[in-house]
């Protein structure tokens, strides 16, 4: 039975894809035709989880309170993808995702309410082993100011070429968020839907292929004087392994990898970001470093070759904590993780929020850098000054 109500739907999507214009293909709004899963996502507590197709102010669409869905048996590289939102009456985050190849990888705009007393915004991000990278996506290319009813239905525009992405609000010609640079890159995927703390609903999906082609260049463009070639450790568990601690470099396993425009490197591109809420908002100074149950870690290392003896300055930007090693001292200690330096506090990555001045020897010098992980985005940058 459940093989015939898939193929009913395929068969629906069929007759739509027919009966519609060449320009527009709807979805059916069943639960058979969408693969929802509930993979790296949080909620609030004694929240109810929700996630059915219902009827809503007058429009039959998808109700996801705490999951990740997409369409079915959809392959969409280029064109443009409709369709109607609206949040639940207590939701905090919903989103539109496109290329979705699982609910581990896809490319997303999301939109918060604003309900919590933040402004209502928009932002980009990939999805990396089933995780967001707000952290590290954000402002200003990322994510922006958004305007859009918390309480009624309102309309959604994405236009994907190439690796450019742009978002459309509300029936606007301009777009709200333009993505020069896809982060996942050229790849190809279905449509999906995202709903957290609350989330909300999707109705009237359409998507139109384009067939264009596009050339993608690609060109480093890194910020001056910023760090590229790394190595990777494996991942630790950081209550099992303290990484205010020096490791043996050679017991460790390395993977070479480069940093991305404009310098960082992602690590969550590379291993899974253990999504675990941080500690609370006590202070920095009253808070153990690195130590909360769940929370992962990395080494990452380079070489820095120095003419001369002497002090430099460079600065580090992290998520969530960081330790600097420089030839096997520890001389820094920071946490920019969610809430630890005032309330509200988001935790992005910037490197001018922190810097160090490294004591150099003439020569090359071994740098170091324990990164941990809670949630939000996994990665660091660092840039040397003159």
């Amino acid at each position: 039975m459940r093989k015939l109500a898939r193929l009913a739907c395929l068969l629906c999507l069929t007759l739509a894809t027919i009966g519609a214009s060449p320009q527009s293909i709807s979805v059916p709004m069943n639960l058979d035709q969408w693969i929802i899963g509930e993979k790296n996502e949080r909620l609030a507590p004694n929240k109810k989880v929700e996630n059915t197709v219902v009827d809503y102010q007058g429009q039959r669409g998808l109700h996801l309170t705490k999951a990740f869905g997409y369409v079915r048996g959809l392959q969409l590289q280029n064109g443009t993808i409709g369709a109607d939102l609206a949040f639940d009456p207590d939701g905090a985050f919903i989103g539109l995702a496109f290329r979705v190849e699982s609910e581990d990888d896809y490319e997303m705009f999301f939109l918060r309410n604003g309900l919590s007393g933040k402004p209502q915004a928009l932002q980009y991000t990939p999805g990396f082993f089933g995780a967001n990278q707000w952290q590290i996506y954000n402002l200003p290319t990322y994510a922006g100011p958004g305007e859009f009813p918390y309480d009624k239905w309102f309309h959604v525009k994405v236009v994907v070429a190439g690796v450019e992405a742009k978002l459309f609000l509300n029936n606007s010609d301009k777009p709200s968020l333009v993505i020069p640079d896809l982060k996942r890159g050229y790849s190809t995927g279905s449509i999906g839907f995202w709903g957290q703390q609350g989330g909300g609903y999707i109705a009237n999906v359409t998507y139109t292929p384009d067939t264009a082609a596009y050339h993608i260049p690609h060109k480093d463009s890194y910020l001056p004087g910023t760090l590229t070639d790394w190595e990777l450790s494996e991942i630790f568990d950081a209550r099992d392994r303290d990484p205010a601690t020096y490791p043996d470099m050679r017991s460790l396993k390395w993977e070479k990898v480069k940093a991305e425009n404009p310098g960082m490197v992602v690590i969550s591109r590379y291993r899974c970001d253990p999504n675990v809420l941080p500690p609370d908002d006590t202070p920095e100074a009253q808070r153990p470093v690195s130590r909360a149950r769940g929370a992962k870690f990395v080494f990452a290392r380079t070489s820095i070759h120095s003419d001369k003896q002497g002090f430099r300055k460079m600065n580090v930007g992290y998520s969530d904590e960081v330790v600097v090693f420089l030839n096997g001292q520890p001389i820094y200690a920071g946490n920019n993780s969610y809430g630890s330096r005032d309330h509200g506090f988001l935790g992005l990555l910037n490197p001018d929020f922190d810097a160090v001045y490294l004591p150099l020897k003439k020569g090359d010098n071994e740098l170091v850098l324990a990164v941990t992980e809670f949630f939000g985005g996994w990665g660091f940058m660092c840039r040397m000054g003159k």
